[in-house]
């Protein structure tokens, strides 16, 4: 009878502590996806369309999935230098200059564009003056700030 018990006691212990782990495993899940803006799906629906085919709305759309889902925000950055060079949106040039901020100094503080080495820096304004040559009101604003805290544009970058 004592053999029963304990088998039936050992039964439970395990089947408890496997259902433990499955709630538990399915609830990081459950927040993970609680955490993002768009899932999965739609996110790689939205990277297809604007890297395929230069669509804005499903970039700009990118630009509020990332901005809303910071543990993942360093994604837009190759997505933004791909829209800028290869369909010229100027909105993706500012977009570099905010997602460089991020990854590199984990803030968009205009002042901690001058904590960057001078090479991502120049790499950062040749890309808001590509901008600010379409008349981009969002990277001239950035220039026009920029300089205000120091820049200054040497005529080699083109």
């Amino acid at each position: 009878m004592k053999i029963i018990f304990y088998l039936i006691i050992f039964i439970s212990i395990l089947s408890c502590n496997g259902t433990e782990k499955k709630s538990l495993t399915k609830a990081i899940l459950e927040k993970e996806e609680r955490q993002r803006y768009f899932s999965l799906e739609r996110v790689a629906d939205l990277k297809r369309k604007a890297i395929e085919t230069g669509d804005e709305e499903a970039f700009q759309m990118l630009i509020d999935h990332y901005g809303n889902t910071p543990f993942e925000n360093y994604e837009l950055l190759p997505i933004a230098i791909i829209m800028a060079d290869k369909y010229s949106l100027d909105i993706a040039r500012s977009t570099i200059y905010f997602s460089i901020l991020d990854i590199q100094n984990k803030g968009r503080d205009d002042k901690a564009f001058f904590k960057l080495e001078r090479v991502k820096q120049d790499f950062v304004v040749k890309y808001l003056i590509d901008g600010a040559k379409n008349k981009d009101a969002g990277c001239l604003a950035i220039l026009k700030r920029l300089i205000k805290n120091g820049l200054r544009i040497e005529s080699g970058l083109k």
